[in-house]
């Protein structure tokens, strides 16, 4: 069996980050959201897959490459035109000859979730799981295992099973997908296949998920991801740990990384190869620190994600916040977390968390981020300034 891997789209909703990576290559758990998705088709023997690339696409092929290291061959399809994911699917009508998965590349799933959906009766599967709250996804109604509806992102606080994007097809769907109406976005969506195809008369069954499964709609949602993806796998201890410094639960140390004398870890928590820790820094649960990271001495980091490369300076609290890759922050920086609104897309959505710093970004030392704060790509904030909303891409703020 074959795996198609949707990554063509930019996941604008995840701006600022995404203003230089797609979505499908945001690290959680110190890897990209489609590296995770690999590694679970590749559980279970999966090993050709197809990746539809389109935004930032050279990202994409130069990290993964042909698939070697992950046990798996990759070949790259690309959609020129982001019209949406029926669009994607149909260019690689001519790479598939049996029934085959579809998957979006920017979810987090384990290899249970993926062996569920291999194994689900039927010919058209979709795997659903059981939200609280399912308004910014698609819900199914479902009578015995079989769709009898799709309702796309119902925009409204509700509970039920959602459409995690996650499918299992036959090749008629090739037929299907020119067929498929037109949405008011401008795009041609794989859900309107479905519901099209529902309202024809297919059988179209769904499978509750008892697997791992999240996203990240907003940027603000990476941390919850992160903190279920350094859960997915065991931790180890590559790097060097030197006497003084406690770890407590599971942390993982990558290769060529030292912790310093005094610093202080709670598990989980995942830290890259070559980074240096402290010394008297503090790591605590759900945190991430990825490859070649600097965190300065006696710097608490709270439920964040330090992306590559990046320069944390000595004193700092970062609080349920990302701070995206090479950028650098000076000594005494506060990143404060709490209750915000936050306009994305033109609307306004209450959201509870810290700040989040894009790429190649430099912040001043003792400058304060009240929360919701979103500072765009290359931007420079000044020492001891305070700062509150949005800055946008290349800004100055003194």
């Amino acid at each position: 069996m074959k795996a198609v891997i949707l990554a063509a789209g930019e996941g604008r909703r995840c701006r600022p980050l995404t203003q230089t990576r797609s979505k499908v290559m945001l690290p959680v758990g110190n890897r990209p959201f489609m590296e995770h998705v690999i590694r679970a088709l590749a559980a279970n023997g999966i090993r050709d897959l197809i990746v539809v690339v389109g935004y930032q696409k050279e990202r994409i092929m130069d990290h993964f490459e042909d698939g070697l290291r992950y046990g798996v061959r990759i070949s790259y399809v690309v959609q020129d035109e982001i019209l949406g994911t029926a669009h994607a699917l149909s260019r690689v009508k001519d790479e598939i000859d049996g029934d085959f998965l579809v998957l979006s590349g920017d979810n987090l799933l384990d290899e249970k979730a993926v062996s569920e959906l291999i194994a689900a009766p039927g010919e058209y599967v979709i795997l659903a799981a059981m939200r609280r709250t399912t308004g910014d996804y698609g819900v199914l109604t479902v009578e015995e295992n079989r769709v009898v509806a799709i309702a796309e992102k119902p925009g409204r606080p509700c509970a039920g099973i959602l459409n995690t994007g996650a499918y299992r097809f036959g090749l008629d769907i090739f037929q299907e997908l020119p067929r498929t109406p037109i949405s008011e976005r401008g795009s041609y969506e794989l859900t309107q296949t479905l519901a099209r195809m529902i309202d024809a008369g297919w059988e179209v069954r769904a499978h509750v998920t008892d697997g791992v499964w999240a996203d990240a709609i907003f940027v603000w949602d990476l941390l919850s991801a992160n903190s279920i993806a350094n859960g997915l796998r065991e931790m180890e201890v590559k790097g060097n740990v030197e006497d003084g410094a406690q770890l407590r639960g599971p942390v993982e140390v990558g290769k060529g990384s030292i912790i310093r004398a005094g610093c202080y870890i709670v598990g989980p928590v995942s830290i890259g190869r070559n980074c240096d820790i402290g010394p008297n820094a503090i790591v605590l649960p759900s945190s991430t620190i990825c490859d070649s990271a600097r965190v300065g001495s006696h710097t608490e980091i709270r439920n964040s994600i330090i992306m590559p490369g990046t320069r944390v300076g000595s004193g700092c609290i970062i609080s349920d916040s990302v701070i995206g890759a090479d950028c650098s922050i000076g000594d005494q920086f506060l990143a404060e977390s709490g209750s915000s609104i936050v306009e994305v897309e033109d609307i306004c959505r209450r959201a509870e968390f810290g700040s989040v710093v894009a790429d190649h970004s430099c912040v001043g030392s003792r400058a304060l981020m009240l929360p919701g704060t979103m500072i765009g790509t290359d931007c420079r904030i000044g020492s001891g300034v305070t700062v509150r909303g949005s800055v946008e891409r290349g800004s100055r703020v003194i």
